[in-house]
């Protein structure tokens, strides 16, 4: 399996975020946001960068620092892919403080895309929604559990606690519980073709 840290996309009055210098007007500014499409993250993954002033590429054959565009993307899809959503944000205070991102995310249980992330002519493979990893808590401290597909029935894990619990979202992408919705931070997704279901 491969994995790949979803980031997340700017959109209009959300660079703010990048300038939250405290706990309490991050939770108010993600509260008036709409929530995210998974997709969105995994565009905001693969769009390309300029390095320039201050984090310019060095040339080996020039022998000097050049501006440049990085980029990345996935030249082979593998059965199955780990999604971590970079749910983490440093406030810019100069002190380094992290806190959590609880934005809700919209996650397809079937046919997510990843035509945006892959390189290459060769046709790609839609994906199906087999696990879900969720936090709770903030940076010092919280709990996790977990949801998966087996034998086509979606388990909820907490501690010892297993009961049946269907997935955060349907089929169109509309969180079934926000709190989940909230919560997820990883991701396992299966290839759709005929890999077995446990």
């Amino acid at each position: 399996s491969s994995g790949i840290n979803a980031e997340w996309p700017l959109r209009p009055g959300e660079e703010q975020l990048t300038h939250v210098t405290d706990t309490e007007s991050l939770k108010k500014l993600e509260l008036s946001l709409k929530p995210l499409e998974l997709q969105d993250c995994l565009n905001a993954f693969v769009k390309s960068d300029e390095l320039c002033a201050g984090s310019t590429w060095y040339c080996t054959l020039c022998d000097s620092e050049q501006s440049a565009i990085t980029s990345t993307s996935i030249s082979h899809l593998p059965p199955y892919l780990i999604l971590q959503l970079n749910r983490f944000n440093v406030l810019s205070t100069g002190l380094g403080r992290t806190e959590k991102i609880s934005c809700p995310v919209h996650i397809p249980q079937h046919n997510l895309d990843l035509s945006c992330v892959t390189t290459g002519s060769k046709p790609v493979s839609s994906y199906s929604l087999c696990g879900i990893v969720h936090h709770t808590g903030g940076i010092g401290g919280g709990h996790y559990t977990c949801q998966s597909l087996t034998d086509d029935t979606w388990r909820y894990y907490n501690d010892t606690m297993v009961t049946t619990r269907e997935p955060l979202t349907s089929d169109d992408g509309i969180p079934g519980n926000d709190s989940d919705a909230r919560s997820a931070y990883v991701l396992l997704y299966r290839q759709n073709c005929d890999l077995p279901n446990t």
